[in-house]
């Protein structure tokens, strides 16, 4: 797996399938979201890839009340 932090996708990942989202823990509903974009990028024949964020976007919109989270952004990257 590669990683790629707040820099420039390289060019063999660009065009692919993204999974979206914050990604706080890795319940059913993350999962779901996962798999539909690995399965998109299989029938597409383009690289999958997912993104998350940190810090939480909800930071942006109040930033006096940090969001719960159930995972650092360490652990998140484990997952």
């Amino acid at each position: 797996m590669e990683r790629v932090f707040g820099g420039v996708v390289p060019a063999a990942k660009r065009g692919g399938v993204v999974a979206l989202g914050n990604f706080d823990g890795f319940h059913r509903g993350h999962h779901a979201v996962d798999s539909a974009a690995m399965s998109a990028a299989r029938a597409s024949g383009l690289p999958a890839q997912v993104a998350t964020f940190d810090p939480h976007p909800a930071r942006a919109f109040r930033p006096d009340a940090p969001p719960f989270a159930l995972t650092t952004t360490d652990q998140k990257l484990d997952l």
